[in-house]
């Protein structure tokens, strides 16, 4: 009687255990339906929250394009104008060209009538040259300019002056001068632009590599940052336009690492802001690092290093 009573008990008992452990089970899945829902919230938040993203990201570059669309119309009509002062400084030329060589005319004719010889061949011809003088000078003072945004992407305005006049001749005064200036403060405006661009493009390539390793979302180390952007990556894509304009040959280390530091702080700028305004003050305080550095050109001119950016300094 008392062990059929035991084995009652213990099987009375088991089937608690049982159910207990039916319940636990239950309660388990019921945990992990929970968390896989509230996980799939997480994801589709995330989801949402990158799509919003995106969209943001598209609607500014379409905003900059057409910025951009209306910097180069504006361009275009500044070109126009330099090519008439151009014109007028040809024709000007011109007439003086003509003038000479009416006495030149006149002389030969003169020296035909008093000698019954041939007219020497070796006698002094006019020939215009300032065509491929004009395209030489054009060539030296891009070259210089990008040299120029390679120290400093906001120069003050005696760094134009002082590159037109020592490659043109023309002073600050002058209307060709001014036009000359003018055109190569426009493409100071599409240097800053293109670089921005690029930068934007890095980050996104950036951001989908961290995403695609990482199951949340989290700012990459500086170490992940500079390895991306690495010496290649500068001199190939970030730099790639206005490198080259230099005399790699006689540029030294340090001022290769400093473009380099340059170039990963405008990364690390591009990351972490989005208005265009903020980006481009953040990376105008950048020109500390680089406004002392000797970019030599491969001209050998060194126009843009030799220049001082701070006339009171």
């Amino acid at each position: 009687m008392k062990i059929c009573f035991q084995s009652k008990k213990k099987e009375i008992l088991k089937k608690k255990e049982e159910k207990m452990r039916r319940k636990r089970w239950r309660g388990e899945i019921k945990r992990e339906k929970k968390e896989r829902k509230k996980k799939e919230r997480k994801r589709e938040k995330e989801r949402k929250r990158k799509r919003k993203k995106r969209e943001r990201e598209r609607e500014r570059d379409r905003r900059e394009q057409d910025k951009e669309q209306e910097e180069n119309e504006n361009d275009e009509s500044v070109k126009k104008k330099f090519r008439f002062s151009l014109a007028h400084d040809q024709s000007i030329a011109n007439l003086q060209l003509v003038g000479l060589t009416s006495s030149v005319l006149h002389l030969a004719n003169k020296m035909l009538d008093a000698s019954t010889k041939q007219p020497s061949t070796n006698l002094p011809l006019t020939t215009s040259t300032s065509s491929s003088s004009d395209n030489d000078n054009y060539r030296l003072i891009d070259e210089e300019m990008k040299c120029l945004f390679l120290r400093t992407r906001n120069p003050p305005d005696h760094a134009f002056d002082k590159i037109t006049q020592k490659i043109f001749g023309h002073d600050a005064y002058q209307s060709v001068a001014k036009s000359i200036n003018e055109r190569y403060r426009k493409s100071f405006s599409d240097y800053r632009y293109q670089l921005k661009n690029v930068l934007s493009t890095l980050v996104k390539e950036f951001r989908q590599i961290v995403e695609s390793e990482y199951t949340e979302s989290s700012d990459p180390t500086d170490e992940e940052g500079n390895n991306f952007i690495s010496r290649e990556v500068v001199l190939k894509r970030i730099l790639s336009r206005y490198v080259s304009a230099i005399d790699f040959t006689k540029l030294s280390e340090t001022s290769l690492d400093k473009l380099i530091e340059f170039s990963r702080k405008c990364f690390k700028i591009v990351w972490v802001e989005t208005e265009s305004a903020n980006i481009k003050e953040k990376v105008k305080e950048l020109d500390v690092i680089t406004e002392d550095l000797e970019i030599p050109s491969r001209s050998g001119r060194n126009i843009a290093s030799s220049l001082k950016l701070h006339l009171f300094s």
